[in-house]
Order: C-alpha cells, then structure tokens, then sequence
C-alpha cells in the first residue's frame, strides 16, 4: 500500500514539473470545466471476501455503483476532479468459501453482509499525455492516473434468521463484536484509466480505482467473538454468530474435515451448541486488516466550452 502511494505521488510530483514546458501553449485561456456520470461495478476487500488480495478481488459478489463528476482542466497534464457516488458492495462466506480453505475457518463462520456507500471524493487526475493549447487539441487516447481523498459513509447489513423476520439489519447497532464504530469514514481514492475522445466535446474513458479505507469494519466482522447471549431469543446474538445456521450446521463433510469428535461441542440433550476454536467467546472472528473496496467502470463526460472573450475596443 505504502509503495502504491508513493508512485502517485511522483507521478504527480513528475507531472506537476512537467507543466511548465507547456505554458506558452496552454494558458488560462485554454482552461476548461467538464461534467460528466458514471457507471460502475463495486467490489470490496475484507474478511468476507474470497479474492487472495486488494489486487484480485472476488468478482463472484460484484454490485453496481452509480456516479456524477464534474473536472477542471487547469494544465496540460493535471485536473482537478470532485465527485459524487453510490453503490453497493457484497460478501458471504457461504457464497465464496470453500472446503479447501485453511482450517475451513470461513466455511464454520459462514457470516455475510451487504454494504451500502455513498462517497465523496477529490482527487488530482494526470494525464500521461498533456493536450496543447485549446480542448480540442487533445489527444484520441490519453492513459492517466488519479490519487486523492474520499468521505464516505456506509452501514454494513445483514439478513436476519427466519425467526427473526428474515429481514436485513444494521449491524452497528447491535454491537456484534461487543462496540460500535463510525459510519462515516475517510478513504483514500487512486487508480489508472484511459480516456477516448468521442467527438469535439465529449470523451469516455475506463478507470480501475481502489479505495485504501482507514477502518476494518465494512463488513461487521474484525476482531473476536463476545457473550452475546442466547442466538435463540437475542437478536444481536444471532447475527453475531451464524456458525451453526442452516445447513452448515448439518454438514457432514463439514464435520469430518474439522473433526467431529474433538471439536464440535453438544448440550445435555445432544443439541449442537458450538464448534471450539470457532464461535466460542474469545475465539477469532476478523483478521484486523483494513478493509479496502473498488470502483471499476465508465465515465462519459462532456467538455464545457470555454467562453469566447471579445477584445476591447475604445
């Protein structure tokens, strides 16, 4: 992550020194605003996702993410950019975990959720081939990266047991993990794209951009279980450990895998109450890496004309 920052911040740096080669061709005459909408697959990164890195997220889990953006064209190479978004991101360990998972943790924990976001961000945006003199000079193809900042607000959800009215729940509230966390957060926006020239006055272009957040609680899930009480009767318990819910409960290659005799724990009744080293207070529920989620997609957006001054005349 470190590495990844510090490479925008030389092509920024690279970028920004670059300018002055290009200013008797591009003054402030030749500035220009554009706005433009956005249309965009969401990922996420975290405890419930199956993808190995921020760098290969599981795609399986993928939901759409809807935008607008306004940009300032200021240098040759460099913009500014604000924008506005929402979208939603995905994960469950019954979906995307398997039996070959190291110590079939995630298959036992079978926890899921669904997180909506609405960010607003800025961000620098360079061009790896500044334009000269006026917009329509650009080039048809200009690859670019962005760097910046992002305010986003999210409130993880998950869907409630039958017996609960199977309904989706804000997790926060109901303490999960035994403390709540702020809803809203900063992240830190960077990616690359490439943008075509469609006509005089309008470009689309396709951008990949990751999301760096500062909290590990996107998904609910982060540290260890806690005494929530009866999973039966107390809301917050039942979504808090779903261990033994529906057929995981019952799963018999499950068992074998984990072993049957020496880990699964029963009441006096012979009811399954908990699998040991996996639901019990204490025991390990997240894994305290922050959470990251991506924005992949379209972006059309149209070239507002600078306006034509007139000379003076006395």
């Amino acid at each position: 992550m470190k590495k990844l920052l510090q490479l925008g911040l030389l092509l920024f740096l690279v970028s920004f020194f670059k300018e002055e080669s290009f200013a008797q061709e591009f003054n402030k005459k030749n500035r220009y605003y554009s706005v433009g909408v956005t249309l965009n697959a969401m990922n996420y990164v975290g405890e419930l996702d199956p993808g190995p890195s921020f760098a290969r997220p599981g795609i399986r889990l993928t939901r759409p993410n809807f935008g607008i953006e306004g940009l300032a064209r200021l240098y040759p190479r460099f913009s500014l950019r604000g924008a506005i978004s929402y979208g939603r991101i995905k994960g469950s360990d019954d979906k995307s975990a398997n039996y070959t998972d190291k110590n079939l943790f995630r298959r036992a924990r079978n926890l899921s959720m669904r997180n909506d976001i609405l960010e607003v961000k800025v961000d620098a945006v360079i061009d790896l081939i500044g334009h000269r003199g006026k917009y329509v000079r650009r080039a048809d193809f200009t690859p670019y990266g962005f760097i910046g900042i992002a305010y986003f607000h999210h409130n993880p959800k998950a869907q409630s047991p039958d017996a609960f009215g199977g309904k989706y729940v804000a997790l926060n509230k109901l303490q999960t993990e035994g403390k709540s966390y702020s809803l809203n957060q900063v992240a830190i926006p960077f990616g690359l794209g490439v943008r075509y020239k469609l006509s005089k006055q309008l470009d689309l272009a396709f951008e990949l951009g990751w999301r760096y957040t500062f909290t590990d609680y996107l998904d609910d899930v982060s540290s260890y279980y806690v005494d929530k009480g009866d999973p039966e009767t107390n809301l917050a318990a039942a979504m808090a450990n779903r261990t033994l819910e529906g057929g995981v409960g019952r799963d018999p290659q499950l068992f074998a895998k984990l072993g049957e005799q020496e880990r699964l724990q029963f009441d006096s009744n012979g009811k399954l109450i908990g699998i040991r080293g996996v639901s019990n207070p204490g025991d390990q529920r997240g894994d305290k890496n922050k959470d990251w989620y991506i924005v992949t997609g379209f972006h059309l957006t149209y070239i507002i004309p600078p306006r034509v001054v007139c000379p003076k005349f006395r």
